[in-house]
């Protein structure tokens, strides 16, 4: 086998141009930041691919899926072409080229793979959600709550009293089992049932972690592979209310359609600031408010755009705001009447 020069083929090789080849498009994050989509497997998600540097050496790393795998230049030329290191070395040192049917061979082997594994994945949910449904785990966790005052009282601290823990069959789970980067970690959560349609048709189980590893992991769904589904205050309604709010989580739409007492309103809690992406085709024509976290002003500007909603933007997340007492049903009346659609 021949050998090379790897020092020299990583510092003589853009990875961000290549990385463009092969259909990555950028915004940068900081100095040494760069993020877009993964090329290597696609999707939307505009941060969830990262060029940066590692000891002088441009790396990059998908967020989003295991086997897109991170390293150099290198490592992402043998991903992206689905060549050997050998090889990948010959076509970064201009040795070997590949013509346009050695390319479009590649496409399509990475597309057809790519829809076997959604093809799987899809299986694999819709199995794990039929036997959630089956054995009512959502009932069972929301049986601890009705049984246990403290329970109770830990949700009404959220701004949830006891009738509407009772409508969205809210819940408690003693202890929940997740998997962080130092192993298993288990601790006691709050359950948040996803329902849609008016049978109230259960999509996942969302369990907020009072002891979480990592601070910003509070989240996590029943099992791994479920949809992440946006949450209804009124699933019987979904987006065909004329006037709809979307915030960024559940509980904050729960405490944002309680504040405001108003059942000519839906609000939707997206579960993350990313997944608006997923509803933009549900709206048509509807009275639509976007109030997202204050990081996440950029992409509410954006969907707000898209849907042509008014934006709303405090520099507070708004469950914060209202269980603090500094926003009320006369403030989030007067921020509705008072938003504007922004410029296209």
């Amino acid at each position: 086998m021949k050998m090379y020069d790897l020092e020299k083929l990583r510092f003589s090789n853009d990875l961000l141009q290549i990385a463009e080849q092969a259909g990555a498009e950028f915004h940068k994050v900081s100095a040494n930041d760069y993020r877009s989509h993964c090329p290597l497997h696609g999707g939307d998600n505009k941060s969830a691919f990262t060029i940066y540097l590692d000891g002088g050496v441009q790396k990059y790393k998908c967020f989003t899926r295991q086997e897109c795998g991170t390293g150099d230049v290198i490592d992402f030329v043998q991903k992206w072409l689905n060549i050997s290191f050998n090889d990948a070395c010959e076509w970064l040192g201009g040795e070997k080229q590949l013509n346009q049917a050695d390319k479009d061979r590649i496409i399509k082997n990475r597309a057809i793979r790519e829809i076997q594994r959604l093809e799987e994945a899809t299986n694999k949910a819709l199995q794990v959600l039929e036997e959630l449904r089956q054995t009512e785990t959502w009932r069972k966790y929301h049986e601890t709550v009705e049984q246990n005052e403290n329970y109770q009282q830990l949700w009404e601290s959220e701004g949830i009293p006891i009738e509407w823990q009772n409508y969205w069959w809210l819940g408690y789970c003693n202890q929940f089992t997740v998997m962080t980067d130092i192993g298993k970690w288990t601790t006691p959560t709050m359950t948040i049932p996803i329902f849609t349609g008016t049978n109230w048709e259960l999509q996942n189980i969302k369990h907020r972690l009072i002891n979480p590893y990592k601070q910003n992991d509070k989240y996590r769904p029943e099992r791994p592979g479920l949809q992440a589904s946006p949450f209804f205050c009124s699933p019987d309604d979904m987006f065909d209310a004329e006037k709809i709010i979307i915030v960024e989580g559940e509980k904050k739409a729960m405490v944002t359609y309680l504040t405001l007492e108003d059942n000519d309103y839906q609000v939707i809690g997206l579960p993350g600031k990313n997944q608006w992406r997923n509803i933009v085709d549900k709206f048509h024509g509807q009275s639509a408010y976007v109030w997202l976290d204050p990081d996440a002003y950029a992409d509410a500007l954006e969907f707000s755009k898209l849907i042509g909603a008014r934006l709303i933007n405090i520099n507070m997340k708004v469950d914060d705001a209202i269980n603090d007492g500094i926003l009320t049903k006369r403030g989030i009346r007067n921020l509705l009447s008072t938003s504007r659609k922004p410029r296209a």
